[in-house]
């Protein structure tokens, strides 16, 4: 657990003063999509912050944009060997000169008023509080795109200053104190593959009494869109993820999807069994409800295939 040394940067460009919130973002082979994202910041409505970007080594270019990259707003970043977004994002936070953290990815645009929403969040409180914002997914990437196109991720009807469970502790539109992140000791540098390491962090936070409350109003664009083939790639590293989650906090066992009727529909749903042929052929209909039913128990499958380590 902790935070990465980032001593084995390969470049580090250097501009801001003494910014009041510092952008974290880390990447891999995300080239054209973090230009988007890069040049949405120019647009923001206040502009006493800094963007870091730590890139884990990519193939495409990346380092090349980066080191001709001279926007308006400070700006830094690294290159480090590969350790995942858990290390990219440790590192990122370790180069952090301001006293609150924005968390986001690679792939999300930022509202113009972002970074001012954020802000005006944490001046509007007296104790360290981690505040979510709103991310909207996209049916099919188009940019700038029609409202009919978009979709938040958080679809419960929430209102703004509501307090939050540890389970909305996600890094795409999260900010925080910096000395809070550092408290805790950042993100747990066990979690290697797909996800879980911020809602982790989130749980440790939680136990601690740290509040989270969501802020629809910072709003950014999720620019991406998962296929069929990546989405079942994606659960089953979710679940691996999940079995290091379960390791460190056994007691998270039935959220986390261990609970005897999710294992059974589990060992039902096995390749050989008709279950599992059923889900395949009602995710490949051409109709609405069959294929998300189809898609959803085929998610679930490969989920737990990944957290039993089957």
């Amino acid at each position: 657990m902790g935070m990465s040394d980032p001593s084995a940067s390969v470049m580090i460009r250097a501009m801001s003063a003494s910014p009041k919130i510092s952008v974290i973002i880390g990447c891999y082979n995300q080239v054209e999509v973090l230009q988007k994202i890069l040049s949405g910041f120019v647009f923001q409505t206040v502009h006493d912050f800094e963007v870091i970007v730590v890139d884990s080594s990519s193939s495409d270019g990346t380092d090349r944009f980066l080191e001709g990259w001279r926007p308006l707003y400070g700006f830094r970043y690294l290159i480090q060997e590969n350790s995942g977004k858990t290390g990219a994002r440790n590192s990122a936070v370790s180069m952090a000169m301001a006293p609150l953290l924005l968390i986001t990815d690679a792939d999300m645009i930022p509202d113009p008023r972002l970074i001012e929403t954020h802000l005006e969040a944490h001046a509007s409180t007296k104790m360290p509080t981690c505040f979510e914002g709103s991310t909207w997914n996209m049916h099919v990437l188009s940019w700038p795109s029609e409202p009919e196109n978009l979709y938040p991720y958080i679809r419960e009807r929430l209102n703004s200053g509501d307090r939050l469970g540890w389970h909305y502790f996600l890094t795409g539109n999260l900010s925080l104190p910096t000395e809070l992140f550092r408290r805790f000791h950042g993100f747990d540098m066990d979690f290697q593959g797909y996800g879980w390491e911020d809602i982790e962090l989130g749980y440790r936070m939680s136990r601690a009494k740290v509040p989270l409350r969501y802020l629809p109003q910072a709003r950014n664009y999720h620019y991406h869109v998962v296929g069929d083939e990546d989405f079942m790639r994606r659960e089953f590293k979710k679940g691996e993820s999940a079995a290091v989650f379960l390791r460190k906090h056994p007691e998270l066992k039935w959220f986390l999807g261990l609970n005897p009727l999710a294992v059974w529909l589990f060992n039902m749903s096995q390749e050989d069994r008709w279950l599992y042929r059923f889900a395949t052929r009602w995710y490949q209909s051409s109709y609405g409800t069959p294929k998300r039913f189809g898609r959803w128990l085929l998610g679930e499958y490969y989920y737990r295939k990944g957290l039993l380590g089957r």
